[in-house]
């Protein structure tokens, strides 16, 4: 009997080990297969422009790697990559998923993503699912009312849905929003809000604070003089 226990738990302890070789295994093959896109997702997610041939194989890697193992992580940031790519271009980079159906399958593994959320709601929203697309900022929000570079992209949403679906409670959670920005990231701020129906917005919220007011309204005049020199005759 004392045999039997032994042998019993020498299977298991050998069980255990493979299984935490497989684990090993399949973590440092999925890390080797994303390599090339490392320092594009960090170039992302730090906000810097990055071209598109260097998004689609960042995107293309990803989803690979998403494959082998923590699909969580790696879809997470082929979505990332894969934001600002064509239709065409996206379905050839993640192997003939949709964006909707990867960032699906990235919450069913991290269902605790903002960024996901985000991206799930401006996915709803694009196709017309506008209380879907609500829902999702919603969840989006109660994940993270802060979140760095997030802020932006939820008020484009926000925008959208204030247009095609406007709601009670939208204009307070837009505002807070405005408010985390201004102090946040002014600069992408007042590249949202340059021309149209969320500069209005903007300033209205901004005016009683005289600090946030004065620093957004900076940025705001640099953007503009930027856009002005581009469009100078020579400009390159």
């Amino acid at each position: 009997m004392a045999l039997k226990v032994k042998l019993a738990a020498i299977s298991l302890g050998l069980c255990v080990a493979l299984l935490c070789g497989w684990i090993a295994f399949e973590s440092v093959r999925a890390a080797w297969v994303a390599m090339p896109a490392t320092s594009v997702i960090e170039a992302l997610r730090r906000g810097e422009t990055v071209s598109q041939a260097d998004r689609f194989r960042a995107a293309e890697v990803s989803f690979r790697a998403g494959e082998i193992f923590e699909p969580g992580r790696y879809l997470s940031d082929a979505a990332l990559a894969a934001t600002d790519l064509s239709p065409r271009e996206q379905r050839q980079a993640l192997h003939g998923a949709s964006m909707a159906a990867m960032v699906d399958r990235a919450l069913l593994n991290t269902p605790a993503s903002p960024w996901n959320w985000a991206r799930r709601s401006a996915l709803q929203l694009a196709a017309g699912d506008l209380p879907r697309a609500r829902a999702s900022l919603e969840t989006s929000l109660l994940l993270g009312r802060v979140v760095p570079r997030l802020t932006v992209p939820r008020l484009r949403i926000m925008l959208q849905l204030k247009q095609r679906y406007p709601q009670s409670d939208l204009d307070a959670v837009m505002a807070e929003q405005i408010r985390i920005a201004a102090r946040s990231e002014p600069g992408a701020l007042a590249r949202f809000a340059n021309r149209g129906a969320a500069e209005g917005i903007t300033q209205r919220v901004l005016a009683n604070d005289f600090v946030l007011y004065q620093a957004y309204m900076k940025d705001l005049l640099y953007v503009r003089s930027i856009e002005k020199s581009e469009q100078k005759p020579g400009a390159r």
